[in-house]
């Protein structure tokens, strides 16, 4: 495959989420009509071959534009038709089927396959056949039929819907797992004035553009070499802890302030009003004076810390353990009813038991297994402080990085930061992956919610080389996105 065809389409359809099908268009009105796409923002313009003499235009429009606005070609059945597009300047062979010689031929001469499927198999099928965009045809209704698909795509594959989707549906099918769209009669038909195809593009790129998932924006250039727990108190300001430093980190939205510690917190959470933390084998409070108060030891195990901690709503303190060389079966997770009283070991065998939240019954508790990349759901009893047997959620197939740090939502959605993998996922219920949200730093640590909605995301600089903090130069930070 033609790695720059590659990396433009990806770009293109990233940031637009259209392909324009133009079905049946004259070579005398290609230019026209594709420059009115252009003018509306749309990058990726499709000639189906039942056009009228659709090489010729798609050699025009691909010579014209120069890769300004990259050309495909769709209907593309065969490896001969695959053949012949190779000498037309086409970039990307859409099919309503999955072939894996066409796919393969695609490949081959440089140009992007996106094969069409309706089953799960064939969706595979493409997959192990080399290609990466999958076309959902005919999408008419198939929303939950996607939803659980999308669950289980690899990391990396992309899905677009074509056939009978229309502009109010753009955002159920974002969230069903859909990142792009064809669209064909409905912005283009022979007879059509291209004023008139621009002016429906505008519509569809409005459409598209206002259900595309939110930016991470950064906010505060912390540079924390591992940034972990952030937590609102309720006087509206933002903490979080560097536990390498150590100190922790407060931001009131304009001015980022360092408080160093007297020894490493790894977590935050708020008790009956008081910030509380863990220290290394003990779970601590912080006094109005800044310094830290702490409670009695935790047996945590030969050579093991405390490691993320969450509070429920009677006080009680919830803090994970792992072990420092990462030994798998040595995480704990620890019950004490206040930061004074002595903690209990109420769960054994996790490998690095990090993010941790409870359901708003507070019946289950959510904990992030980051050695096992699982998360799994305990239920739990605050009043009595025990937890019973866990079941797995889910084991994040497919999505890039470790699970690390983790928040739930005012609608119950966990969403977790992927150590590694540049973003934050929401979960569903089941533990399908609903939405990834990209973040322009590797390593990310965690993630809170503020009153207001928004989501607040921390970072780290730690294990990263000048070459990649070159390229992710906000590494480190703090990050927020939009409700």
């Amino acid at each position: 495959m033609n790695d720059e065809h590659a990396e433009t389409f990806d770009a293109a359809l990233a940031r637009t989420g259209i392909i324009a099908i133009l079905r049946g268009l004259p070579g005398d009105e290609a230019i026209a009509v594709v420059e009115a796409l252009y003018a509306a923002g749309v990058r990726l313009a499709e000639v189906p071959l039942n056009s009228p003499d659709p090489l010729r235009t798609i050699r025009t429009l691909a010579a014209h534009f120069q890769g300004r606005m990259l050309i495909g070609a769709g209907t593309v059945v065969s490896t001969a038709a695959v053949e012949q597009l190779a000498a037309t300047g086409c970039a990307f062979c859409v099919a309503p089927n999955t072939d894996a010689a066409v796919i393969a031929a695609s490949i081959a001469h440089g140009m992007v396959p996106v094969p069409g499927f309706a089953t799960a198999s064939e969706a595979f099928a493409a997959i192990a056949a080399g290609a990466r965009h999958l076309k959902a045809f005919p999408a008419n209704g198939a929303q939950p039929r996607l939803q659980a698909l999308s669950a289980v795509l690899p990391g990396g594959v992309t899905l677009i819907a074509v056939g009978g989707v229309a502009p109010a549906q753009v955002a159920e099918f974002r969230e069903a797992g859909v990142s792009a769209f064809g669209v064909g009669t409905d912005l283009y038909r022979p007879g059509r004035s291209a004023e008139a195809v621009g002016e429906r593009a505008s519509r569809w790129m409005h459409a598209v553009q206002a259900a595309a998932p939110a930016r991470a924006t950064l906010v505060c250039d912390a540079r924390t070499t591992v940034g972990e727990s952030p937590v609102f108190g309720a006087d509206g300001v933002l903490r979080w802890v560097d536990p390498t430093a150590p100190c922790l980190l407060r931001w009131d939205g304009t001015q980022c302030e360092r408080v160093p510690l007297s020894e490493p917190v790894w977590s935050l959470a708020m008790a009956d009003g008081t910030l509380v933390g863990n220290g290394e084998t003990h779970f601590v409070a912080f006094a109005p004076d800044g310094l830290l108060q702490a409670g009695p030891e935790v047996d945590v195990g030969a050579g093991c810390r405390l490691n993320d901690l969450v509070t429920d709503s009677r006080g009680g303190l919830w803090g994970g353990s792992m072990h420092r060389g990462l030994l798998t079966g040595r995480g704990a997770l620890f019950h004490a009813p206040a930061v004074d009283a002595p903690a209990r070991r109420v769960a054994d065998g996790l490998g690095v038991a990090n993010g941790m939240a409870f359901s708003a019954d507070e019946t289950t508790l959510f904990v992030i297994d980051t050695l096992a990349r699982t998360l799994l759901a305990y239920p739990a009893d605050v009043v009595a402080g025990t937890l019973g047997e866990p079941k797995v959620v889910t084991d994040f197939l497919g999505v890039p990085g470790k699970p690390d740090g983790m928040a739930m939502a005012r609608d119950g959605h966990l969403w977790v930061a992927m150590w590694g993998g540049h973003s934050v996922v929401e979960l569903a219920a089941n533990g399908a992956v609903l939405r990834t949200l990209a973040v322009p730093a590797p390593h990310v640590g965690s993630l809170c919610f503020a009153p207001d909605g928004r989501l607040f995301i921390t970072t780290a600089r730690a294990r990263l080389g000048e070459q990649a903090l070159a390229q992710w130069p906000g590494s480190g930070g703090l990050f927020a996105v939009q409700p």
